[in-house]
């Protein structure tokens, strides 16, 4: 399922965002479907100042190292041992992540970004804040906006992998993205309660 984030920011800001409107987009895509994106440019504008201090506050904090990310990854979630992990920093920013290996058919993958720094911030205002106000929608899954633990979170599904992606942020500072194949979406947020992120 492709998804427009960067060309309707680009776009559409200065038409819809003047009437704080939201807009809706239908695209077709090559095997006959249709994909509809919704932007809530109200959204978009009356958090910008928010979301600008934010990443403000983000781009002075010192990223952590790649042995405290890893020391996030638990062993093992909802009694899966972890069957592999990786730790890296590329370009300006830190990423930790491991698989759960449930059996041949099912896994869960768990990615923690550290927003912290310059390019930290830049992948938190890219990839949780854009889509907090954003919808897509087609035959194949959607990309939607959904409430978890009290703040909002970002919910994904893939109708044809059936992948279930959950993105929400710890912290103030870790986003965290915890996706399972054919896994139920009721379990991915279980993970996501249970786990225990604390930066050090």
């Amino acid at each position: 399922m492709r998804t427009l984030y960067s060309l309707l920011l680009v776009s559409l800001f200065f038409t819809a965002c003047k009437n704080n409107k939201k807009f809706t987009h239908t695209e077709k895509n090559e095997d006959g479907s249709t994909t509809t994106t919704t932007v809530d440019m109200a959204g978009l504008t009356s958090n910008a100042e928010d979301m600008t201090q934010k990443m403000e506050d983000l781009k002075k904090l010192t990223p952590l190292t790649l042995d405290q990310l890893k020391a996030l990854l638990p062993e093992e979630i909802s009694g899966i041992k972890r069957s592999s992990f990786n730790a890296n920093s590329t370009m300006g920013f830190s990423v930790a992540e491991a698989e759960y290996q449930k059996d041949e058919d099912a896994d869960i993958k768990l990615v923690i970004y550290d927003c912290a720094g310059e390019a930290g911030a830049g992948i938190f205002g890219l990839s949780y804040w854009t889509k907090m106000n954003m919808q897509s929608e087609s035959s194949d899954g959607y990309v939607k906006s959904v409430d978890f633990n009290g703040t909002k979170a970002v919910e994904t599904y893939q109708k044809g992998n059936n992948e279930t992606a959950l993105t929400y942020v710890v912290n103030d500072r870790l986003m965290v993205v915890i996706t399972g194949r054919n896994v139920d979406k009721d379990a991915i947020r279980q993970v996501a309660q249970d786990l225990n992120l604390k930066t050090l």
